[in-house]
C-alpha cells in the first residue's frame, strides 16, 4: 500500500493532466500549481541573476562553499516550468552537495524550440564557470531538464572549454522517438500519460525535426563517449523507466561511468517531491555523488 506521501505525489502528477482540453498555457499553470507545493526554507539565500543573457536564480543553503556550483535545469517537457518553481530542489541540492546552485530559466517551446532551451543551458553553464572564485561546476536536471543536461554534456564535449565535473539526471527524457518499451508496459503504473506527453511536448521542442537525426535534442542517439561521471535516478512506476536504463547502458558501452538508482514504487521526477522521505534520501545520495566528484576534480 502506498504511503500518504507517495499518494500525494501521484495526485500532484495527476493534477498536471487533470484538464482534458488544456492549452499550453493551462499546462504551464497546472505545473506551476504543482511546484507551489514545495516551500523554500526561510534560511535560503535566493538571488535572481542574468547568467550571460539567460535569466537564472542563485540558491544556496547557509554556509555552503562558494567555489563549487551546480547548474540545475528544470523539467516540464521543454514547455513548462520555471526556475522559481525549482528553488526548493535547488536548496536541497545546495545543502547536500555543499555548493551554490544556479537554477536556469531557459526559454520554453513551442515559442522557442530546439536549440533555444539547450543553448540557454549551455550559456548559463559557461557563465557559471567564469564567475569569480568558481573552480568546479556540475549539472543536475530532471525529466526534459535531464535531456537538456545530456545534450549539454555532448555539446560541451564537442565545443571545448571547461568540462563539468559530473552530472545527475532524474527521470531523464532522452528518447524523443518514444521507443522505450516501458512507455507501454508501465503505463498502468504511471499517473502521467507519458507516451502522449513525449509525443506532444517532444514534438513542440523538436519543431518538426526528426528525433534520431537530432541527437542533441534526443541524446540517447548521440555519441555518449567522453562524458563526465553520471548518476541517473528513475522510478519503477513511470513510463520513462526504460529511457534511464538505456541511457546508463549506452554511457557504459561508450566507456563512461554511470551510476543507476531505481526508486521502488517511485513515480516520475520523484526526487523533486520534497515531502517524500525517499526524495530527501535520494537528494543526500545525489549530494554525496557530487561531493565525491568535486573532491576528485580537485
Amino acid at each position: 500500500m502506498a504511503s500518504p506521501e507517495l499518494t500525494r505525489a501521484r495526485d500532484l502528477l495527476s493534477h498536471l493532466v487533470s484538464e482534458p482540453e488544456a492549452t499550453m498555457e493551462d499546462y504551464r499553470r497546472l505545473y506551476d500549481e504543482v511546484l507551489d507545493n514545495f516551500e523554500v526554507p526561510a534560511d535560503a539565500d535566493v538571488q535572481e541573476v542574468d547568467a550571460g543573457g539567460v535569466p537564472a536564480i542563485w540558491v544556496s543553503a547557509p554556509g555552503t562553499a562558494s567555489d563549487k556550483v551546480v547548474v540545475l535545469v528544470h523539467g516540464g517537457g521543454w514547455c513548462m516550468g520555471t526556475a522559481r518553481g525549482y528553488r526548493e530542489f535547488g536548496y536541497r541540492i545546495s545543502r547536500a552537495a555543499d555548493a551554490r546552485v544556479l537554477v536556469v530559466d531557459y526559454r520554453l517551446a513551442p515559442e522557442h524550440p530546439f536549440p533555444a532551451p539547450l543553448d540557454d543551458a549551455v550559456t548559463a553553464y559557461r557563465w557559471a564557470t567564469t564567475q569569480d572564485g568558481v573552480r568546479q561546476v556540475a549539472f543536475v536536471g530532471d525529466s526534459a531538464g535531464g535531456g537538456l543536461v545530456m545534450g549539454a554534456l555532448v555539446q560541451l564535449r564537442d565545443t571545448g572549454g571547461p568540462a563539468p565535473v559530473a552530472a545527475v539526471v532524474c527521470s531523464p527524457l532522452v528518447d524523443l522517438a518514444g521507443e522505450g518499451e516501458s512507455l507501454v508496459t508501465r503505463a498502468d503504473r504511471d499517473p502521467l500519460p507519458a507516451a502522449g506527453l513525449v509525443a506532444a511536448m517532444g514534438g513542440a521542442y523538436l519543431g518538426g525535426l526528426e528525433p534520431k537525426a537530432t541527437p542533441l535534442a534526443s541524446p540517447l542517439y548521440a555519441d555518449l563517449s567522453g562524458l563526465p561521471p553520471l548518476r541517473v535516478l528513475v522510478g519503477t512506476d513511470e513510463g520513462l523507466h526504460d529511457d534511464s536504463i538505456r541511457l546508463v547502458d549506452a554511457v557504459r558501452a561508450a566507456g563512461g561511468q554511470a551510476e543507476l538508482e531505481v526508486g521502488e514504487e517511485m513515480v516520475h521526477i520523484w526526487p523533486v517531491f520534497s515531502f517524500l522521505p525517499e526524495a530527501q534520501a535520494s537528494t543526500e545520495r545525489l549530494g554525496e555523488f557530487l561531493s565525491k566528484a568535486f573532491a576528485a576534480a580537485g
